[in-house]
């Protein structure tokens, strides 16, 4: 008898992958905020014309970290 792997794909969510999508919709808001006069991170300093990109990249690289490729 042979014996064969088989890898199962588990859909749950890690904690990664939510503190991922809340910096995502604070992304977002930070964003659509700004263009109404609001700032949401003036703790940045200059930096916060670029908050939106910062905490956009850094979700998007939350939500794919656990990703396996193939």
């Amino acid at each position: 008898m042979t014996k064969v792997n088989i890898k199962t794909k588990t859909d749950s969510f890690s904690v990664l992958q939510v503190l991922g999508t809340l910096l995502l919709v604070f992304a977002a808001a930070d964003f659509v905020l700004s263009w109404m006069g609001v700032n949401l991170t003036p703790f940045m300093g200059a930096a916060s014309r670029f908050s939106p990109i910062i905490f956009g990249v850094l979700g998007t690289v939350l939500i794919n970290i656990n990703k396996e490729d193939g």
